[in-house]
C-alpha cells in the first residue's frame, strides 16, 4: 500500500474548516487500489503524528486487512489473492467455501440490505460491473451488447447465495457469479477506522474515503459563526464541477454521496454517457433523473449501501424508504421536468443537520 505524509485541502466532498490555532494537525494520505481512490485521514491533536507512528500504523493495518479480505479483482503480481476473489473463483461449485467471520458478516449484511431494498442493492452485481467496466478512469468505448447484458443479468440474484452460519461458509451455485461488495465496503472501512480512532481517544478527526466522509467528534475550534460542528459541503453533481450545492452540519456522523458525475464511460457511437450505478432489474445504468443522493447517518456502512439503493429507487420511492430508517437522512439532487436542477430532502435534514443550500 502506497503511503505518503501530506495535507489535503480539497476532497471529493469539500470540507469547510478553519485554520488551527490550539491543536496540531496531522494527516496521512493512502492510495488504495481496491477503492481506486485516495484515502485521507486527518487528526487534530496535541502532537503531530508522522507516518511511522503507531496511530497511523494501526490505521494502515485496518486498510490492509480490508484489502486482503474484500478486494474483488485479480491480485497484482506481488500480491496474494483476497478472500473474496478466491470465493468468487469457486462459483459454480457445489462445495461451500469457509471464509473469515469478517467476510461472512459483510456478505450477510449485504444480503440483508438486498432484502430490505428489494434487490436495488445486490451484492451479486459483480458480473454486470465487470461487463460494463466502468472504473475511476473515464474512457470512450461502446457499451456492452444487449445480449451480453441479459446474460450477465441472469447471474445477479442475492437469493442464490447459500450461507451456513455454523461453519461460516458461502456457496455461489452459478458459474460466473461474482459477489461485489464495493458499494458497501468503503463504508465498512470508514466505520472500522472511526471505531479505531475513537478507541485511541482521538476527539477531532475527518476521515475521507473517496468521498465517504466520517466526522469524528466536533471541530477542533469554533467556526466563525460559533458552531462546533463540522461543515461538510455537498458537491454540485455535474461532470467537472467542484462547486458546492449545499452544506450540512454534523458531528460523529458520516456523509456519503452516490452520483452520476464521476465514474462513467462515453459511447462515441451512441454519443451517450453511461454512469456506474447499475439497475439490477435492467442491467443498464439507472435512468431516473437523479443526479446524486447524499445519506447522513451514524453508520457509514448503512449510508454507503443506502446511497446506492435509494438512488436506484428514484426520488419518490427513495425518499419514502429513507423515512423508515431511524438516524438516516437524505438529500436528493435531480432534474425536474423543466430541466432545472432541484433539491429535495428527507424530513429531518434541515432540523438535525441544518442543510443550507448554496446559491
Amino acid at each position: 500500500m502506497h503511503k505518503t505524509l501530506t495535507i489535503l485541502s480539497i476532497f471529493f466532498l469539500t470540507i469547510t474548516i478553519s485554520s488551527c490555532t490550539r491543536l496540531k494537525e496531522s494527516s496521512v494520505e493512502y492510495y488504495e487500489e481496491y477503492f481506486d481512490t485516495y484515502i485521507t485521514l486527518r487528526v487534530w491533536d496535541n502532537k503531530i503524528y508522522d507516518n511511522n507512528d503507531k496511530l497511523w500504523k494501526g490505521a494502515e493495518n485496518i486498510m490492509q486487512n480490508i484489502q486482503n479480505t474484500f478486494k474483488r479483482t485479480a491480485p497484482d503480481n506481488n500480491e496474494d489473492p483476497s478472500e473474496l476473489y478466491l470465493l468468487n473463483q469457486s462459483a459454480g461449485s457445489t462445495n461451500p467455501v469457509q471464509v473469515s467471520d469478517e467476510l461472512f458478516d459483510l456478505i450477510k449484511t449485504g444480503i440483508n440490505f438486498a432484502k430490505d431494498t428489494e434487490g436495488r442493492f445486490d451484492p451479486t452485481v459483480g458480473a454486470l460491473v465487470d461487463l460494463w467496466g466502468i472504473t475511476g478512469e473515464v474512457v470512450e468505448k461502446e457499451r456492452p451488447e444487449n445480449s451480453k447484458i441479459t446474460e450477465m443479468l441472469a447471474l445477479v440474484d442475492y437469493n442464490l447465495i447459500k450461507l451456513n452460519e455454523e461453519n461460516k461458509s458461502v456457496m455461489l451455485p452459478k458459474k460466473g457469479m461474482v459477489i461485489d461488495l464495493g458499494a458497501i465496503a468503503k463504508g465498512y472501512a470508514a466505520d472500522k477506522l472511526a471505531e479505531y480512532f475513537y478507541d485511541k481517544g482521538i476527539e477531532h478527526a475527518l476521515l475521507n474515503l473517496g468521498g465517504n466522509i466520517y466526522a469524528i467528534g466536533e471541530r477542533y475550534e469554533k467556526g466563525a459563526d460559533g458552531t462546533t460542528n463540522w461543515i461538510i459541503g455537498i458537491r454540485t453533481p455535474l461532470v467537472g464541477s467542484l462547486d458546492q450545492i449545499g452544506q450540512v452540519s454534523v458531528r460523529n456522523k458520516t456523509v456519503v454521496t452516490s452520483g452520476t458525475y464521476e465514474r462513467y464511460i462515453y459511447d462515441p457511437v451512441e454519443e451517450k454517457r453511461y454512469h456506474h450505478i447499475l439497475d439490477t432489474t435492467t442491467g443498464f445504468p439507472v435512468d431516473n433523473n437523479l443526479l446524486s443522493v447524499t445519506i447522513i447517518s451514524e453508520s457509514s456502512t448503512t449510508a454507503d449501501a443506502l446511497s446506492t439503493a435509494v438512488f436506484a429507487m428514484g426520488l419518490d420511492k427513495g425518499l419514502d424508504f429513507v423515512e423508515y430508517y431511524d438516524d438516516v437522512e437524505a438529500i436528493f439532487v435531480y432534474w425536474d421536468n423543466n430541466g432545472d436542477m432541484k433539491i429535495k430532502k428527507s424530513s429531518g435534514a434541515d432540523s438535525l443537520y441544518h442543510f443550507k443550500e448554496k446559491k
